[in-house]
């Protein structure tokens, strides 16, 4: 059946429908990932986003059946696909991986998400370069944009969910957390307290803090941000990512911006400090931290070399630092793994 994504602007890109046969709007953004669609997915950071794949075969290997091990999924990155819609070049069905138990349009179907096949995605991801990210909707339909609702209340955990029973307990703010990311911690033997982005943390008893990646605006995570301003205040160890790097430079007093069509893909190359250090990162966000406003106590801890922009900040003097990668990764190399390390040596 023949489809279209209708752009804010007024564009119109013709293609082929897959998936479920239905409509979708939201925020049309690019990943320029060449590998890990089915993690790209089940990232809860895509909440609200139509995703545009620029490698042009997306499917061929196709979605395997999810796996867990001490409660915890271990091969995707949560049990659900979370973006709006699914915009590629060529979508193959012909899935010829030995792990694969269904095709990527019959996966969509499951969870109701409209694809579309055929499309330039060439074109689209330059114009979304030049002109920014923007509405869009696969199918005609109302658009409505996603930054203005508070999207981690829509993937953060209901109740606190506790795993493992390790040396040392690392509270985890849950704004939309990778399940890869509760698995680096699992894997340095640290009991893993997830609690939801808005919980009282205040009667918890904890020896370290992750603040996790999520979608959508910072500043809509008002309740968020006085919490961390609280756990700052006890100086224990505290690691932010992605979202989290965001969210503790806004309890810092320093200020965020939306990036012009964000970071999303599993190549972004970025600097540690004043160094010619540089790491391939995986990244997803559409907000930076603006690095001009950081306090006298804080320095930019990495930067992205493309752009120049902030990826991550790191205090002077305490134990309180953050990316705005994502170290574990899933999908993309894993250069960075080594800030969970760093963080456990601090505990």
């Amino acid at each position: 059946m023949k489809g279209a994504l209708y752009l804010e602007d007024g564009s119109l890109f013709l293609g082929e429908k897959f998936g479920y046969p239905g409509k979708t709007c939201g925020e049309v953004v690019f990943s320029t990932g060449m590998v890990g669609y089915p993690q790209s997915l089940t990232d809860p950071s895509y909440t609200g986003q139509i995703l545009v794949f620029t490698y042009p075969l997306i499917g061929n290997y196709g979605i395997p059946v999810a796996k867990y091990n001490a409660g915890i999924i271990s091969n995707l990155e949560s049990e659900k696909i979370h973006v709006r819609g699914v915009i590629v070049s060529s979508n193959i069905n012909d899935n010829s991986h030995w792990q694969s138990q269904k095709t990527l349009s019959e996966w969509l179907c499951e969870h109701k998400i409209p694809g579309l096949s055929g499309v330039d995605t060439r074109q689209l991801t330059q114009k979304l370069r030049e002109k920014g990210v923007m509405l869009g909707s696969i199918g005609k339909c109302r658009l409505t944009d996603p930054n203005q609702d508070n999207l981690v209340a829509q993937v953060s955990c209901k109740k606190p969910l506790t795993y493992n029973h390790g040396r040392k307990k690392v509270l985890l703010i849950d704004c939309g957390v990778k399940a890869g990311i509760i698995r680096e911690l699992l894997k340095l033997n640290l009991t893993v307290i997830r609690v939801p982005w808005d919980y009282q943390v205040k009667s918890l008893d904890f020896d370290a803090v992750v603040i996790s990646n999520g979608p959508g605006d910072p500043k809509k995570l008002t309740q968020t941000i006085e919490t961390i301003k609280f756990l700052l205040s006890k100086k224990k160890p505290l690691l932010g990512i992605c979202l989290g790097n965001q969210l503790l430079a806004l309890a810092a007093g320093a200020n965020t911006y939306k990036l012009k069509y964000g970071h999303r893909s599993a190549n972004q190359p970025v600097r540690l400090g004043q160094t010619k250090q540089a790491f391939i990162t995986s990244q997803n966000h559409g907000f930076s931290v603006d690095k001009n406003t950081l306090g006298n106590n804080w320095e930019n801890w990495f930067i992205n070399i493309n752009d120049g922009t902030n990826e991550g900040i790191k205090h002077k003097k305490l134990p309180f630092m953050s990316v705005q990668f994502h170290p574990e990764a899933c999908p993309g190399p894993r250069d960075t793994v080594w800030i969970f390390e760093k963080f456990c040596e601090l505990l």
